[in-house]
Formats: structure tokens, sequence, C-alpha cells
């Protein structure tokens, strides 16, 4: 196996932030050090810019993210387009998505992958919204020349569910099976255990509490049921149904998670992966969602641990292959 030295440019640092991609993406760069790879890190936030033209190989992370409020900078803080776009259409690289982020500049995924242009979420003129973007035009982000050359020229595009490919490459236009790899979930199924347990919540929901992740859903749903929620309420939302036990701690949650009978997630539109339905299934609730969740889409049992063995290596075995045949070839 060639060690190889590769840029990482992401939005968000992975050493500075914790959010759940950040996690994931921690955990393959210490892993791929392990392995004697040696990386080089840009990011917009915190303006890190350790960007090595002689590296081997580029790896690009949610590149188009951006904070989606006036108060957090909007667009204003992300990474240059100018230099994406040599990345792009110069260099050999790899591209990695958590999110939608890279095929919608909206703050989630309204068409759910219906993709039409001029798109309909654009139509209503927003000033705010327009100044977030840094962007007047009501076209679909999808079909810029930019995004669909960061799909068409890498060489490898990196997934979280095969439900996360499957829109994005409705969004797209076009597939991406053959340069795609799905990364399986990596979570800790040591922490994740069911512990089998007396459990005295009926139901319970964990998320930030929105409309994105189907508030009014569990609301026409679970309005009578004894359900308890979790986690953030978000400004534009009012939580007038259930039991609110506040936000809780990360390290809290596999005790959380075993005490509750059914996990319910019910987002409104596509989410790329959903982990805590992973959490929750690793800890032994049964599991009601929708056709939105992406940890639902894998070919394989998410509740056992078995299958979620060996995620990074797997990983990087994929990855390094790629990195070879693209030097061959």
């Amino acid at each position: 196996m060639k060690k190889m030295n590769f840029n990482f440019i992401s939005y968000l640092n992975p050493f500075k932030y914790s959010g759940g991609g950040e996690t994931v993406n921690k955990k393959l760069l210490e892993y791929g050090t392990r392995r004697g790879h040696t990386f080089n890190f840009t990011s917009a936030k915190n303006r890190i810019h350790n960007y090595k033209p002689e590296a081997d190989m580029d790896i690009l992370v949610d590149v188009f993210n951006f904070p989606h409020t006036l108060k957090s900078g909007g667009n204003w803080i992300s990474l240059e387009k100018s230099f994406i776009q040599r990345v792009v259409q110069t260099r050999p690289f790899v591209h990695l998505s958590h999110a939608y982020v890279d095929v919608c500049n909206l703050g989630y995924l309204p068409c759910s992958g219906v993709a039409e242009n001029p798109c309909p979420s654009k139509s209503s003129f927003s000033l705010s919204g327009s100044m977030i973007r840094q962007e007047f035009s009501k076209s679909c982000f999808a079909q810029y020349d930019l995004v669909q050359d960061l799909f068409k020229n890498s060489l490898a595009n990196i997934f979280v569910s095969p439900l996360h490919r499957e829109i994005t490459e409705k969004v797209l236009g076009f597939p991406l099976f053959e340069s795609s790899i799905i990364l399986k979930p990596i979570i800790s199924t040591s922490d994740f255990v069911n512990k089998n347990q007396t459990r005295d919540i009926e139901y319970l929901f964990v998320g930030v509490i929105s409309e994105a992740k189907g508030i009014s859903n569990l609301r026409n749903g679970f309005r009578d049921k004894n359900i308890v929620l979790a986690g953030k309420i978000h400004p534009s939302t009012t939580l007038d149904f259930g039991t609110y036990i506040g936000e809780v701690p990360y390290s809290e949650m596999p005790s959380l998670m075993n005490r509750a009978v059914n996990f319910v997630y019910l987002p409104r539109w596509p989410e790329p992966q959903g982990r805590v339905v992973i959490e929750a299934a690793l800890s032994g609730c049964n599991l009601i969602t929708n056709e939105n969740v992406g940890a639902t889409s894998f070919p394989f049992d998410i509740a056992d641990p078995n299958n979620l063995q060996k995620a990074e290596e797997e990983f990087w075995t994929s990855l390094e292959g790629v990195c070879d045949a693209s030097t061959k070839g």
C-alpha cells in the first residue's frame, strides 16, 4: 500500500467542530493516519489554507456548505468558488458528501429530489434568503456548471447511505453508481447496545425539533400518545405536545435510548443518513420511520452491530483502490 499525501478540503475543520459529519471525518482521518497517509487541511471556518499542489490527491467534503443565517455570516463564510473550480478542473480528487449541501443551497432539500428549474422554493422573492445565499437567481443550484463538474469529474463520489446517492442522482439528473462509494455508518457499537432492561418510554424522538425533522408528522401521529422529545427546539417551531426533556448530552444518549420501546423519526424531507436512527436500532428500539430516512436504506440489518464493523478500514481500502487505479490509468 502506497502511503499518500492528501489535501483535505472542507467547510468545517473536523478537528475544531464536532457535528455528525465532522465526527465521521475525524474518525476517517485518524484511521487514514494510522495507515501511513498524511493530510493538509483547508477549511472555510477558521480560514485554514494549507493547500499543497504537490499532494497526491484531494478529498473534497461538503464544499458548498455555509451558515444559513445572516447573523452567522451566510455565504460570505464559505470556500472560495474560484479555488473549488481550480481543484475540480485540474486536480485528481474524490468527493465526500454528508448532506445535500453540494446539490442544494437552501437550508434543506425542499424538492425531496424532484428538482425543477427554476426552483419553486426560490420563486417567491426573499431579500434575506438571497443575501444569505449571495444569489439572486432562481435557478436550481444542482444545474450550475461547477456543481455538475464536482460530481462528474470526481474519481469517486462518496455517500452516507444508498438513499443519499439515489436522491443526489435524481437532483443532478445523471447516474453516479459506477463512481460511487457508500460509506457504512461509523458509530460506536460498544456505547450503543441493547442492555435488555425495562423500558419506560413508549415513544421517543431525538433531534432538532423542527419542520425539517418532521415536527408536523410527529404532531399529527403522536399528539395524543406518550411521546418524549429530546433536542434543541428550532426558533421557528412551537412545541405543543408530548413531554419535552430538553437537550440531552451525547454521553447520556445510550441510556436514554435503552429506556424507549419505540424510536420515532419521520423527517419531512430526505435525510442523507440519520445516524440517530442507527443508534436507536443498536440500542434495541423498534423503529418507526418513513421513506425519507437514509439509515433504513442499507441492504443489511442496522440493529446488528456485526454489520457496522470495519467501516473505516473498508472506506480506506476502497479509496486506496481508486487512487491506485487513477495513477495507473
